[in-house]
């Protein structure tokens, strides 16, 4: 075993290799079971309920966080 292979105490943790990836995830799943979903209730000619925009505005703002967290990364 080298002395490489631990890391000393004194430094800061090292980021997640993968940050907002969950977020990402969740807000696409959001997004486009909600478009597909509209795409459906518009096949069948009904009327579209403004409580199926809450969805896509929580999808779309998890994607956004997930997006702008993995720019921070340097």
């Amino acid at each position: 075993m080298s002395w490489t292979d631990e890391r000393p105490p004194w430094l800061p943790p090292l980021p997640s290799p993968h940050p907002g990836r969950i977020r990402i995830v969740v807000g696409m799943t959001m997004v486009v079971a909600c478009m597909l979903g509209i795409l459906v209730v518009a096949f069948l000619g009904e009327t579209l309920s403004m409580y199926t925009w809450w969805p896509l505005a929580a999808g779309l703002t998890f994607l956004m966080s997930g997006l702008l967290s993995r720019r921070r990364m340097p």
